[in-house]
């Protein structure tokens, strides 16, 4: 029987505090667990395993310097020269975590073995769905833990029967809601009880906004039947009480269709996996309508290959039709149904991109959607000087085509990618530097 989300967490990071403490008998001063999405470490000593084709894909270990030389002496590792052997120190201690781990009812923990990598030549890089860190802290030194579960891929056959029957509201050109209750409730149950990956949109600096991964628990982790429980990446807008947003926007992938819905912050919290042990959550309520075709309040994707075009000014009605304005090369820094911003570099002439201006975009994405060529509104213009690294502008557009436009289309279909591959995909890896 498959286990839990909760429950994988619990065995792996159990196993690992059992381990530590045969190696450091001291007190526990602190331990943590928490998601995380696109982050990057560096450890003075660092190890990994991999377990295809299992619910665990990968764990890392890394640890303080002082930390592994303590393994080294505590677990007695071959005498070195000087001081005691930082590699053995965390190679024993990784076989005692895998120990552990077979203890802990986890059949694949024994099919690899951890393998000590060079700290000074890797970084470990997270980069996808359903990454854990769990730290412990020692008097000894800090080891962080990074769990890579396998995400979760979810059919929903039904939801297609649902859509052609009827039952939704018309929101604006090439935007329906699904308003009937019971399908809202149906497709939230679906997500809460498969243990579902999303990402929720919380507010960022200014008036960005922020994609952050999530998961929802299942049934057997929530407190409240009426409510919706999940786990999501912190940020700084999610430290504290006073700055947890009252509503969220749970953006998500069903039948390959590109979802979203509002629903009111209930509560936070944690579910305590032991005494020791507590994974950080949101309480969320049902929420009115489940959103389709991704218009309004789209979210933005930062495109994850470099994504280059070229903006000019088009001339407006009625001006001098003859006047031809020259083609800036851009990147792209984020791109939504509605719009894009643009990155111009320093050379670029920025005095005909004022507000309200209307310019002709053409970017150049991927096999197999091609060149794409949007009309768009000038809604935003800022002179980026305070990074050396990255002057120029930045242009904020609104896109001013027709709804069956199919530039537009091909755009979208590039989102809905890219964005299905973010729920799906990715994961932890060590690279090189």
């Amino acid at each position: 029987m498959q286990k839990h989300l909760t429950e994988n967490l619990h065995a792996i990071c159990r196993a690992v505090l059992n381990a530590l403490a045969r190696a450091v008998p001291g007190e526990l001063l602190a331990c943590d667990l928490v998601q995380i999405d696109h982050r990057e470490f560096h450890f003075q000593a660092v190890a990994a395993a991999h377990f295809p084709g299992g619910p665990v894909r990968r764990l890392l270990l890394g640890c303080e310097e002082r930390l592994a030389e303590h393994f080294a002496t505590a677990l007695g590792a071959p005498a070195g020269t000087g001081s005691p052997d930082l590699r053995a120190g965390l190679e024993m201690f990784c076989r005692s975590v895998q120990f552990s781990l077979a203890d802990s009812g986890l059949p694949w923990a024994g099919d690899q073995d951890f393998v000590v990598h060079d700290h000074e030549q890797f970084r470990v890089q997270c980069d996808g769905v359903r990454n854990f860190l769990f730290r412990a802290a020692v008097a000894e030194g800090r080891l962080d833990l990074i769990i890579d579960l396998a995400p979760r891929i979810l059919g929903c056959e039904w939801l297609q029967d649902e859509i052609a029957r009827g039952g939704r509201t018309q929101v604006g050109a090439g935007e329906a809601s699904i308003t009937e209750r019971d399908v809202i409730r149906r497709i939230m149950c679906h997500l809460a009880e498969a243990g579902a990956d999303v990402e929720i949109k919380v507010p960022g600096e200014g008036d960005r906004l922020e994609l952050l991964q999530a998961t929802f628990l299942s049934r057997a982790a929530e407190v409240d039947g009426e409510r919706l429980s999940l786990t999501c990446a912190r940020r700084t807008s999610l430290e504290s009480a006073d700055d947890i947003p009252e509503k969220v926007t749970l953006v998500f992938i069903l039948q390959d269709k590109l979802l979203q819905c509002t629903c009111q912050v209930l509560d936070h919290g944690h579910v305590w996996l032991d005494d020791d042990i507590a994974l950080p959550t949101l309480e969320l309520a049902y929420p009115d309508a489940v959103t389709y075709g991704q218009r309004r309040g789209a979210f933005r994707l930062e495109p994850p290959e470099r994504l280059t075009g070229t903006v000019r000014r088009v001339s407006e009605e009625n001006s001098d039709a003859g006047l031809i304005f020259k083609r800036m090369a851009v990147r792209v820094k984020d791109v939504s149904f509605t719009g894009a911003k643009l990155h111009l570099g320093s050379n670029a002439i920025i005095s005909g991109f004022k507000g309200g201006s209307l310019v002709e975009c053409a970017l150049s994405l991927p096999d197999p959607f091609g060149e794409v060529t949007l009309h768009a509104i000038v809604r935003r213009l800022h002179v980026d000087l305070d990074d050396p690294g990255r002057r120029g502008a930045t242009l904020g557009v609104e896109f001013h085509e027709p709804e069956d436009s199919p530039a537009l289309a091909a755009l979208r279909r590039y989102i809905e990618d890219r964005h299905a591959r973010r729920l799906s995909t990715g994961g932890v890896e060590l690279k090189i530097g």
